[in-house]
């Protein structure tokens, strides 16, 4: 779906309930597309899913099933037209046993988080939020948003109890047929929406209906729902156009905000890109540098690339690869000062190469959440 077939949806959205009947074909056949295309910009995912979730059993706090608040969630009064991608402004704030936070991640157009079973990859449990008119009902009772990920377009199949007092409705997530996955969706605030799925490919029972209504009263919005994101690494002395990419279009939610992990309490940026231009991708696309950051003496995500010759270096101490695929350089630190670093090179014209942006651009602020920064560029 091109931007202005989907300004056309937008502007046939509706305030008032209309019956609820199935979202056309014209919806249907969009969120395929969507999802397909998402599908391969996040193909590389699931190879380091199982060492994710392997790193978050041992890095989270939190007993066994215990919530993590006490009672359920008050309403939110009002929420900002854009998200801050230094704060996860949705959390969970119940899980049942066995699940543990396992990642998320923010843009200006949505923030999430992903809830898991360590050592089950498949089927965890997405808690997404958008900003004040972030989504909009259309007049065939589908729910259509700006930001995407990880859903197309949502169908309203009937209304489900109310949370905190504010409407909610059982829906079906079209990402995933010909399974379509069932989801909660609720106002959380006054134009503002939330989804919760549970990861289950068929209509959910009763006894997941109660899930999905108890998880999602629990669920926090808001600026202080959970602690902010704070930065193992920053780069410093860069030329003053570069910046972090924070934009709402892309198709890979990584590339365009702040994905974070959880090292005990605190919440630690392990994805974000810096560049010189707004756009992302594209010919118009300026040099752009992909950072991944975790935790050394838990996991390594370096891996040997699927193109280009590895060279070792040592780089202020510290062992490196460095290899060139199709879009640029990669370099690669598995241990640096106890964390695992890796630089992606893409775009058009690069000032700087991976190398250079390591030794000489990227401080090294450890595995303490003391000594983090608040911000990925001084």
């Amino acid at each position: 779906m091109d931007e202005t077939a989907l300004r056309k949806l937008l502007d046939s959205a509706v305030t008032s309930e209309p019956p609820i009947r199935p979202v056309g074909d014209k919806v249907l056949r969009a969120g395929v597309r969507l999802r397909r295309r998402r599908r391969a910009a996040l193909a590389a995912i699931p190879v380091l899913a199982a060492a994710l979730v392997a790193a978050v059993a041992l890095a989270t706090a939190a007993a066994p099933g215990r919530p993590a608040t006490i009672a359920p969630g008050r309403p939110a009064a009002v929420s900002p037209h854009q998200f801050s991608p230094f704060i996860a402004y949705a959390a969970f704030g119940w899980l049942p046993a066995g699940y543990r936070l396992l990642e998320g991640g923010t843009t200006r157009g949505a923030t999430y988080q992903v809830a898991g079973r360590p050592h089950v990859v498949p089927r965890p449990w997405y808690l997404l939020a958008y900003p004040a008119g972030g989504c909009q009902l259309t007049k065939a009772r589908g729910l259509i948003c700006k930001a995407y990920y990880p859903f197309g377009p949502l169908a309203l199949t009937s209304r489900a109890p109310d949370v905190n007092g504010h409407r909610a409705y059982w829906a079906t997530a079209y990402a995933h047929l010909p399974s379509p996955e069932p989801v909660l969706a609720w106002q959380y605030a006054p134009d503002s929406w939330a989804v919760l799925e549970l990861g289950k490919t068929k209509p959910l029972d009763t006894h997941w209906q109660q899930v999905a209504a108890k998880a999602a009263s629990y669920a926090r919005f808001g600026v202080d729902a959970a602690p902010p994101v704070a930065f193992p690494v920053r780069l410093t002395g860069l030329p003053a156009a570069w910046h972090l990419i924070s934009g709402v279009r892309a198709w890979m939610p990584y590339w365009n905000g702040v994905a974070y992990r959880p090292r005990g309490q605190a919440l630690y940026a392990s994805e974000w890109s810096v560049s010189t231009t707004a756009a992302s991708t594209g010919p118009r696309a300026g040099p752009r540098f992909l950072l991944t950051i975790g935790l050394a003496a838990q996991y390594s995500l370096c891996r040997g690339p699927d193109q280009g010759r590895l060279v070792h270096k040592v780089v202020n101490g510290y062992p490196v690869t460095v290899s060139r695929g199709p879009y640029g350089q990669t370099l690669c630190a598995p241990d640096a000062g106890g964390l695992s670093v890796t630089i992606q090179e893409f775009g058009n014209h690069p000032t700087l190469d991976v190398v250079s942006l390591f030794a000489h651009h990227l401080q090294l602020l450890g595995t303490s959440p003391a000594h983090w920064a608040a911000q990925p560029i001084r």
